[in-house]
């Protein structure tokens, strides 16, 4: 018998209480697809309730978290270097009424005023978290 077929002969809702009883009814029991996610979910979420696992996510998490706080913590924003912040009295301190152009504290302003330092910081904290990760998944597995 064709696959469609069987769809087609399985669609008797006779035996539900109302029409979304009985399309949860085939949903549930008769589709491969979902029972194959289900089953593949299931294994998921074994997989990471592990504590080994839990503890490298967690490592990842806080690695992330601590990097892109530092970051903002920096201040430069769309404006340019917020005024008292940490680079300010950064830019006072150092560099007083001149700052280098081609220095890393003005590409930090400029990245900041176009939008473009969050992303860079993103994709730095990701690869950062994801080598402390590696660290701690190393670390973990000869335990």
């Amino acid at each position: 018998m064709p696959p469609f077929n069987g769809v087609v002969a399985s669609l008797d809702f006779t035996h539900a209480a109302n029409f979304t009883d009985g399309i949860h009814e085939f949903i549930a029991h008769r589709s491969i697809i979902l029972s194959y996610v289900e089953d593949y979910w299931a294994s998921i979420v074994a997989w990471l309730s592990q504590p080994s696992v839990f503890v490298v996510i967690l490592a990842w998490a806080i690695t992330f978290t601590i990097i892109i706080g530092l970051v903002l913590s920096l201040e430069f924003g769309p404006i340019g270097v917020v005024a008292s912040s940490i680079a300010a009295a950064f830019q006072a301190w150092m560099y007083g009424a001149f700052t280098p152009a081609a220095g890393i504290f003005a590409t930090l302003t400029s990245l900041g005023m176009l939008g473009l330092l969050m992303p860079v910081a993103v994709v730095l904290a990701a690869c950062a978290a994801t080598v402390v990760a590696l660290i701690v998944w190393a670390s973990r597995a000869g335990v």
